[in-house]
């Protein structure tokens, strides 16, 4: 056996070891040491609404060596975090106008394809200015998508939030002072996500509509239905794809004809290129190939069929198979990945960004958890071991929670946060409010301080808080 080859089973058996390893930790994270290269502005974000329809994380990062997906999130609240970091970022000028910034989307995730690895960002915003009779101006609607590939690409993270963050506000602070032709909110409907960026449409999306004839440079020129004209004249070609596992799709290959009289057509490169459209059919142009863009039944978005998205599940499976067959690196991921159909794509209007659909598992770009989670609350024995703290929740009834016992509850709502409170008898209550995380169960440890204060919740490691779970049901037979 060669060197490469036991390096590659020692691998393969850790990597095994770690897919069995359970819970991971959240990863958290703050903006603190970003940097933010904004012109003096005259306006000021005095307030953030975070207006996202899943609240529980930012998304989802890839940690230990089996790449197993973990929860990713700010340390505080989206709004704190992004409200903090703006008005750090850029102090108030005098004479700055106050404005709200709702955000629709901000989040983030980690693309594997066979051979690479992207950290990506994406931010759907608007920016709204209060008027005085407490109604709202839409000054500007926003949609930012960033993407970094490297090898450990998590790192990435705050300094891509941050840069989408710094182009919206980018685009703010060159409005001119007195922006035309805008549209006004009602106080509720600012506070209800409706109008702005929620409701924005583009030139393409016009009712009836066609796409033009030319090539889009750019995702800009295709919203705006404003293609380049093409170097020479072009027709599309349709190829049936051989193979079971693209049966009924086929592929669309431009060619430019005439272009010399050796060769009267030549293909379309994607260099350069966000799509072309011959004025019946519209081509986006997507990791170097070309794939029919349809508009999406909700209307939207648009949609296309391309390469099957990878699966990293399917390669760490293979991959133990793979050191008993001697398959080594990208023959394994190829393996796993290159056997499957093709996926179904979702291209975000707003930003650009592209998504792999997964059984309508997503929301705004990003894989969305179950619809509901349970959050455990647990007492051990403390400096009121012998009294009953009383255990209150949103919207459910009191119940009451013992020295060395637990309780539980479900919760389903990702847009709103949970609050919790305890109280020890008439004595002041404790409170946490927060969005539960539904990837994974929630444990909070509640103590009674011994100077009779608020009791305090305090939220565990998912590891801490089944371990300590476990250890009061064990003792709940022993004596106090």
């Amino acid at each position: 056996m060669n060197y490469s080859l036991s390096v590659y089973l020692l691998f393969s058996g850790l990597l095994l070891a770690n897919t069995s390893s359970g819970q991971s930790h959240p990863y958290r994270f703050d903006l603190k040491a970003e940097k933010l290269d904004v012109p003096t502005s005259p306006w000021q974000v005095t307030q953030v609404l975070d207006l996202r329809t899943d609240r529980s994380r930012l998304g989802e990062v890839l940690q230990g060596l089996d790449n197993h997906r973990v929860s990713a999130d700010f340390t505080q609240s989206l709004a704190t975090e992004v409200k903090q970091f703006v008005q750090v970022q850029m102090p108030r000028q005098p004479d700055a106008r106050p404005v709200i910034m709702r955000v629709f989307t901000l989040g983030l995730s980690e693309v594997q394809r066979t051979s690479s690895e992207h950290a990506e960002a994406e931010l759907v915003a608007d920016f709204l200015e209060p008027q005085p009779d407490s109604s709202y101006r839409v000054l500007l609607s926003v949609g930012e998508f960033t993407r970094r590939g490297g090898l450990d690409v998590t790192k990435f993270h705050p300094a891509n939030l941050a840069l989408v963050l710094q182009q919206a506000l980018r685009q703010l602070v060159a409005l001119p002072a007195a922006p035309s032709n805008h549209e006004t909110l009602s106080h509720a409907d600012a506070l209800a996500g409706l109008g702005g960026a929620a409701a924005r449409r583009f030139p393409i999306q016009a009712a009836g509509a066609a796409p033009k004839m030319g090539v889009y440079r750019n995702l800009q020129e295709f919203l705006n239905n404003e293609p380049s004209e093409p170097a020479y004249p072009f027709t599309f070609e349709h190829i049936a794809h051989p193979g079971k596992r693209w049966a009924g799709t086929d592929e669309v290959q431009p060619n430019y004809l005439y272009t010399d009289n050796t060769h009267p057509t030549r293909p379309v490169s994607t260099s350069g290129l966000w799509g072309i459209s011959d004025g019946k059919e519209l081509l986006i142009a997507y990791h170097s190939r070309f794939y029919k863009l349809l508009p999406a039944a909700d209307g939207r978005t648009y949609t296309f069929t391309g390469p099957p998205a990878f699966d990293a599940q399917a390669a760490n499976t293979l991959a133990a198979a793979g050191a008993v067959a001697g398959l080594v690196g990208v023959a394994i991921a190829s393996a796993a990945n290159g056997a499957r159909q093709m996926d179904l794509y979702e291209l975000r209007l707003a930003s650009g960004r592209v998504v792999p659909v997964q059984d309508d598992a997503q929301t705004n770009g990003f894989a969305k958890a179950p619809d509901s989670v349970r959050v455990y609350v647990y007492r051990r024995t403390d400096a009121a071991k012998n009294k009953t703290v009383t255990f209150s929740a949103s919207g459910q009834n009191s119940m009451e929670l013992q020295a060395r016992n637990w309780t539980a509850l479900t919760w389903r709502d990702r847009q709103h946060e949970l609050k919790l409170c305890v109280r020890l008898g008439t004595g002041p209550e404790g409170c946490q409010e927060f969005v539960p995380d539904f990837s994974q169960p929630t444990y909070l440890e509640c103590t009674v301080p011994a100077d009779g204060g608020a009791p305090v919740l305090r939220a565990v490691s998912a590891k801490e808080g089944l371990f300590e779970l476990r250890r009061i049901q064990r003792l709940r037979t022993v004596p106090y």
